[in-house]
């Protein structure tokens, strides 16, 4: 995993950070927790770096836990979905929804090269 100096100053206290964030390779993505070093705020970001040159990354800042809350809102819907599909058991005889397998986003490396990152998502049981 390529390395990465990364500064960013703190949202609740502003304390200036720097630190070095191991990032994945492209189409890998990875939650990373940062606590500050000053107030103990904790804040999660995710990043990927470039699978053509591992020389440039890119990242996504936020105060949830973005992959944990896809993961729970996808959980949430697969369950929905086959509750209604045990509900219709006896009125419909077949019943498909389609569920995405991944958040994806696609990016571009200032080497130019293009790729998508993703975070698997639960999947349907059924």
């Amino acid at each position: 995993m390529p390395k990465f100096p990364y500064s960013y100053f703190c949202h609740k206290c502003g304390q200036r950070n720097d630190t070095t964030l191991e990032v994945l390779l492209g189409p890998k993505i990875d939650s990373i927790e940062i606590v500050c070093e000053k107030c103990g705020d904790m804040t999660h970001v995710m990043a990927t770096a470039c699978p053509e040159c591992k020389k440039s990354y890119r990242y996504f800042l936020s105060d949830l836990d973005f992959p944990s809350e896809l993961q729970n809102l996808g959980s949430a819907y697969v369950k929905l979905i086959e509750g209604i599909k045990r509900n219709l058991v006896d009125i419909v005889k077949e019943f498909n929804v389609p569920a995405p397998k991944r958040w994806s986003v696609k990016l571009t490396c200032e080497c130019g090269k293009s790729y998508t990152s993703e975070i698997p998502l639960p999947q349907q049981g059924w």
